[in-house]
């Protein structure tokens, strides 16, 4: 998993609550047995004209943009930091989503509300697939998206050592917010750990518990 530490990127406004995982990567797409090749499906039901979604088995053949989709607005094209609405994540509880939002080229998604931007199980599967989700305090998450929104733009940089977000609007000063993770989470993003890799990191002591474990607790072949 890629570490987390800084990021500077433009940001792209979707500011719909209660978005959920079936809106982020519609069902039909869980057949597909790869981990990769799901940026394509992001939002697949909004981002393309009716019927112009691609195909489960062919993820790269897509019809028509719809043009009344948010994140097709040409200003948003390269933007690597979403910022979303209320308790985005919401409904099943499909990995799928983050690696849709993560593969679709975005490293953050930033939320309003402290303990309500994201449901709790997408933010537990962001942490540990490399996406950072962010929970602000609603004021600032406002200047945030409506800065995103103006002629221009928006950029931020996201520092996660000091947990903190600056503000580059295309006109206008500089701003700063801090933002809080819990400490594992932090450790684990810093260091590009998800929870089997920061296991592995105890792989001697986990040998020689094994070694020294009695017989009875070994599983013995048949």
């Amino acid at each position: 998993m890629e570490p987390f530490v800084t990021h500077r990127g433009r940001v792209a406004v979707l500011d719909w609550s209660d978005v959920n995982t079936d809106l982020i990567i519609p069902a039909r797409y869980l057949k597909r047995i790869e981990r990769t090749g799901y940026g394509p499906l992001l939002f697949a039901d909004k981002r393309y004209a009716p019927g112009a979604a691609p195909a489960v088995d062919d993820p790269t053949a897509s019809g028509a943009d719809n043009p009344e989709f948010p994140l097709n607005d040409p200003a948003n094209r390269g933007a690597s930091v979403l910022v979303v609405g209320r308790n985005f994540g919401c409904g099943s509880s499909r990995e799928h989503a983050v690696w849709a939002v993560a593969q679709g080229g975005y490293r953050a998604v930033i939320a309003p509300g402290k303990g309500e931007g994201f449901a709790d199980i997408f933010e537990g599967n962001a942490f540990n697939n490399g996406l950072l989700p962010i929970e602000l305090a609603e004021a600032d998450w406002k200047e945030i998206a409506e800065t995103g929104r103006t002629e221009g733009g928006a950029e931020v940089t996201i520092d996660l050592r000091d947990q903190s977000i600056t503000l580059h609007p295309a006109q206008g000063a500089e701003k700063r917010f801090t933002f809080d993770v819990s400490e594992s989470d932090r450790h684990r993003l810093l260091n590009g750990l998800d929870a089997i890799s920061e296991t592995l990191l105890n792989d001697e002591s986990i040998r020689k518990h094994e070694q020294s474990a009695p017989a009875w607790l070994t599983p013995q072949p048949a």
